[in-house]
């Protein structure tokens, strides 16, 4: 093998990048050391494990999202999130008028990564300026749907609150 990738092959310890002050060994196993979502009809993950300990029925035949008879096509029965509206803007440094316009989605990311690095035991003040990478899986979004159907709300606001490549890079701001 060339002595130029010897180092790149063999096992490394390097100094954490996110401050929390643990090194850690590339040939580690994968951790993951935080955790968090909005799952249905449950608030955080530690509700999810309670619903589904308890057996509960978590997918709804209630018109809480749309109504089944408006829609064709849409089952009559659905998994629904709760408390989408509920968003503390001025937390994550986000003008009103851009959570107004904001994709549910984002605001759901932003929570739900802060929460990840809390329950990690890392202080979120300690990721920035570190080498942390950012991976987002997004579905299609219903509110990019909305905001394109009367052009004349769109502003600078709407591109980079809604268009589904620009999430991840949303959370690099916080």
């Amino acid at each position: 093998m060339p002595a130029q990738f010897e180092s790149v092959n063999s096992p490394m310890t390097r100094e954490s990048a996110i401050g929390n002050g643990v090194p850690y060994s590339i040939d580690s196993d994968i951790v993951i050391s935080g955790i968090s979502g909005r799952l249905p009809e449950s608030s955080n993950i530690e509700e999810f494990k309670e619903n589904l300990m308890k057996e509960m029925d978590m997918v709804t035949d209630d018109d809480r999202r749309w109504t089944a008879n408006n829609a064709h096509g849409i089952p009559p029965r659905s998994a629904k999130l709760k408390d989408l509206s509920n968003f503390d803007a001025s937390f994550f440094g986000v003008h009103p008028k851009q959570a107004h316009v904001m994709d549910p989605q984002l605001r759901l990311l932003l929570e739900v990564t802060y929460e990840a690095i809390v329950d990690a035991g890392i202080n979120p003040s300690t990721v920035r300026g570190s080498r942390t990478g950012v991976f987002v899986g997004v579905s299609c979004s219903e509110t990019d749907d909305f905001w394109m159907r009367d052009m004349e709300t769109i502003n600078g606001l709407y591109i980079t609150q809604n268009n589904s490549v620009c999430l991840s890079n949303q959370l690099i701001f916080f």
